[in-house]
């Protein structure tokens, strides 16, 4: 007689199958009750709660369909409430529904619920189409949440997508350190006030946010700050934060005035593919480069790698960068070997380079004025490459010539390479393209290679 199948998935400890419950998106979850008697109630006891109405609609639905798939919604929502009135959520709390005039009463039983007890980490988005993020903020911030005690101990994390938020109602609000406010009308007067009211603050994170005047702040206290494509007034940044440690930027190129401490500030991304076409601006933006020369990590995508040239320093940055692990997101166009050269030059101490290929934009208007496919071949070999670049790391190779040559190149000019790793996205075979990549009549640098695909 064959020994009985054993469910080792529900022997598991409680403590770990409510983890990964919380885990999933809460639909699914409540779906677990099925299986057995013991998951029946189980998914009601998760910390972790995120009611997302999109998992209740088609996309392509519409008139009838659509309002049916909304209330029930609806349904859903006001029955798991019922059922939660004697367990208190104590971790995190996600509500995403719209349109917002229609949910009034969802908005109202879930807040309230959520801030029962005090939630850490509390997620309101009235955001129906995420292309549209610039506009009305359809819902007021609930009164609930200003008013609570128990949450002006306990919350920690605060995200709202198109909900207006009044900042100077947070000053109780003992714990929060970590905040997200998006497509939301905003000034810069209102991001003071945020700051100085929540002075233990370490997290900050703007996205497409309207009405800023500029983002200029004498002093920041915060560990990380990200602004994303929010629309200014004069695109100018100007801030000094001594414990700043990770900055992120999406937008058009800024005027820049930043102060950070090297030894502090690690991480550093910067992104200007909202930029649509070519202008030079090579000073403007090798000055917000130069702002953030001490970072470890410094990300950089192709439309930098396409503008940088346009200025006065066209071979590198003056003075050098501190940058270890630089990180591209590029197409190796030829349009952006002559930024591509440039950051290497810049970067002596760099031990790691990673490229990862994606769609970005290639101006079309652009002149290419120094590098050809011929006088590629016969680039001046960066420092780093004599003596610190050890790891490569290619992703999203399709296998193109220039993608090739410029791989080859970097390969047959390091001296001390030790890693390469290259992601095929295609269907081709990973170890052909290593080889070729690696192989060029030169087996030693095959030989001393770690190769990875």
């Amino acid at each position: 007689m064959a020994e009985k199948e054993t469910d080792k998935l529900s022997s598991l400890p409680e403590d770990i199958l409510l983890y990964i419950l919380s885990s999933l998106p809460f639909k699914e979850a409540a779906k677990t009750c099925i299986l057995s008697k013991k998951w029946l109630k189980l998914w009601q006891s998760t910390n972790t709660v995120n009611n997302d109405e999109l998992e209740w609609k088609n996309e392509e639905a519409c008139g009838a369909v659509e309002v049916a798939q909304r209330k029930a919604f609806k349904n859903f929502f006001k029955i798991w409430i019922t059922l939660q009135k004697h367990h208190h959520l104590h971790h995190k709390f996600t509500l995403k529904v719209f349109p917002p005039p229609n949910c009034g009463d969802i908005v109202g039983a879930g807040v309230d619920f959520a801030v029962l007890d005090g939630v850490k980490d509390l997620k309101l988005d009235f955001l129906e189409h995420t292309e549209e993020c610039y506009g009305h903020a359809s819902v007021e911030f609930p009164r609930s949440v200003y008013e609570n005690k128990k949450l002006h101990q306990k919350l920690e994390s605060l995200e709202l997508y198109s909900c207006s938020l009044a900042p100077g109602n947070l000053t109780k609000f003992e714990a929060l350190n970590d905040v997200t406010l998006s497509s939301i009308q905003l000034t810069m007067e209102s991001v003071k006030t945020l700051l100085s009211t929540c002075p233990w603050m370490e997290s900050l994170s703007l996205k497409y946010c309207w009405d800023l005047e500029s983002f200029d702040i004498d002093k920041l206290n915060l560990k990380k700050l990200v602004i994303h494509e929010c629309l200014f007034g004069w695109n100018y940044i100007r801030f000094e934060a001594p414990n700043l440690k990770v900055f992120k930027y999406c937008g058009l190129p800024p005027e820049s005035e930043v102060k950070v401490v090297a030894g502090t500030i690690e991480e550093a991304d910067l992104d200007l593919s909202p930029m649509d076409e070519f202008f030079a601006c090579g000073n403007e933006l090798r000055k917000f480069i130069r702002d953030f020369f001490a970072v470890n990590v410094l990300t950089v995508c192709s439309v930098i790698l396409q503008v940088i040239h346009s200025g006065d320093e066209r071979v590198r940055q003056n003075p050098f960068m501190w940058v270890t692990h630089l990180k591209m997101k590029i197409q190796l166009h030829i349009q952006e070997r002559h930024g591509f050269l440039w950051f290497l030059n810049s970067c002596p101490w760099l031990t790691k380079l990673t490229i990862d290929l994606e769609y970005d934009n290639i101006f079309p208007q652009y002149e290419v004025r120094y590098y050809t496919d011929e006088s590629w071949k016969r680039f001046i070999v960066p420092i780093c490459f004599q003596r610190s670049l050890r790891e490569v790391e290619v992703n999203g190779f399709k296998g193109t010539r220039g993608q090739f040559d410029v791989c080859s190149h970097l390969i047959r000019s390091t001296l001390i390479l030790r890693k390469l790793s290259v992601n095929v996205l295609n269907d081709d075979d990973p170890a052909r393209v290593v080889r070729r990549v690696v192989s060029d009549g030169n087996c030693t640098v095959f030989q001393r290679l770690q190769v990875i695909w």
